[in-house]
């Protein structure tokens, strides 16, 4: 009886929001005031970008069908021939992601249930945007477990030499964005592609002179190439880890550089198929966590390696995306063990917008989430997460996702989650 209380109450919290968020007033995103344009211009289902949104970005945030780059003058006052500032409202953006409901199944120690109401995920403040022509920035600060921290920033220089194939950022960025499995920007916003998530290191930190452990989907302090032309493009890029001080993101104390690099091909609009933007990649991932332990006088290294291939398609209000990913690790516990671990591990989302005549917008979208490893049986799982948004507005989106524990298990030791997650950007 006390699970059908707690089931009741959540449907009836569920319901509520619903209500209260489909009155919410309107408001844009920065880019949308910007160009005057739909949040649908560059988003499917935000965050999740389109063919168009992508490449809006890897533009330096200027129309990709522009004749010239608009980064100089669109939206900006002229102080002088060679000085033009930008609208504030067209570089300042705030994000917000909270959960008004989260049931959880075997959730507690004891193997109670949880129900968690009125939890606040994350609250971000960025300004982005082209500051001149071929020039953008990125910086984001979000205030989340109960502190704040800046989660990227980038500096980028497009188009140099007036080519497309030369693109440099400098900054705390991502390594992947440019793959056909984009986790940052994902289908699901606040579930992820799982494997993504696994740290180096089986996330071990220890010793005075670390280099922080790291997931394929995080930023990292580094530069970055990439280059683009046709249905080629291609990236690589370099970082130094991160030694856990945010005062000295970038300077870490070890010598052991992480890089990587990475090949799309994709579908463009010059070939006239039903498939625009569609595309399949494959990269790598190669770095070191090294540990130093001054009273014992002892260094470790754990040197690591991820591949991943990927697939994405676009067909109308239809798409879909696939991942598999291998993974080795030659010192898991970084400790001199030498412990080596081997993971594979594979997600697959799918995504359909339905537009409502004369209403919102409703997204359906399926994902499946599996990691095998005969080396370390924990981090196996497999997942099943199905989910429906409503879009009252273009940039309000409440989602609702039920996430199936399908390991092969006892169901009483399986964890199942309902979760009700709003989303906004303005």
């Amino acid at each position: 009886m006390r699970t059908v209380q707690r089931v009741v109450i959540v449907c009836v919290l569920m319901a509520f929001s619903l209500a209260m968020f489909a009155s919410v007033a309107s408001a844009t995103a920065q880019w949308s005031r910007k160009y005057g344009l739909s949040c649908r211009t560059c988003h499917s289902a935000f965050p999740r970008l389109n063919y168009y949104g992508q490449q809006f970005m890897r533009n330096g945030y200027q129309d990709p069908y522009a004749d010239e780059a608009d980064g100089d003058e669109l939206g900006k006052t002229e102080l002088n021939e060679r000085t033009f500032i930008d609208k504030i409202g067209n570089l300042l953006g705030v994000r917000l992601s909270f959960t008004p409901v989260q049931y959880t199944t075997n959730a507690l120690a004891n193997g109670d249930d949880r129900l968690a109401l009125g939890s606040t995920d994350w609250v971000q403040f960025f300004v982005a945007g082209s500051i001149a022509e071929n020039k953008s920035i990125f910086i984001e600060m979000a205030w989340e477990d109960e502190e704040f921290h800046y989660s990227w920033y980038k500096f980028g220089l497009h188009n140099l030499f007036d080519s497309s194939m030369a693109n440099v950022i400098v900054g705390n960025l991502p390594a992947r964005d440019y793959g056909a499995y984009p986790n940052r920007l994902r289908i699901m916003g606040p579930v992820k592609g799982d494997v993504f998530g696994i740290k180096s290191s089986g996330g071990a930190s220890s010793g005075t002179n670390d280099e922080a452990p790291l997931n394929l989907s995080g930023s990292r302090p580094g530069i970055q190439y990439y280059g683009y032309q046709g249905p080629v493009l291609v990236w690589g890029g370099a970082s130094p880890g991160d030694n856990g001080d945010e005062a000295h993101i970038g300077r870490d104390v070890n010598d052991k550089l992480h890089y990587w690099g990475g090949l799309r091909l994709e579908a463009t609009e010059d070939m006239d198929l039903p498939i625009e933007g569609s595309a399949i990649s494959a990269w790598f991932y190669k770095g070191t966590d090294t540990a130093g332990f001054e009273d014992a006088r002892a260094y470790y290294k754990n040197a690591y390696d991820r591949f991943s291939v990927e697939a994405e398609v676009r067909t109308g209000d239809f798409e879909l995306m696939a991942a598999y990913v291998r993974g080795t690790d030659d010192n898991w516990y970084l400790d001199g063990t030498d412990v080596e671990v081997e993971f594979n591990g594979m997600s697959i989302v799918g995504g359909y917008a339905h537009e409502l005549e004369n209403g919102p917008m409703l997204y359906y979208a399926l994902q499946y989430d599996d990691i095998t490893s005969d080396d370390a049986p924990g981090l196996e799982k497999t997942y099943l997460t199905p989910s429906i948004s409503i879009f009252p507005r273009e940039n309000i989106r409440v989602g609702l996702y039920g996430r199936i524990d399908m390991c092969d298990v006892d169901e009483d030791e399986k964890s199942h989650d309902i979760i009700l997650n709003v989303r906004t950007m303005f």
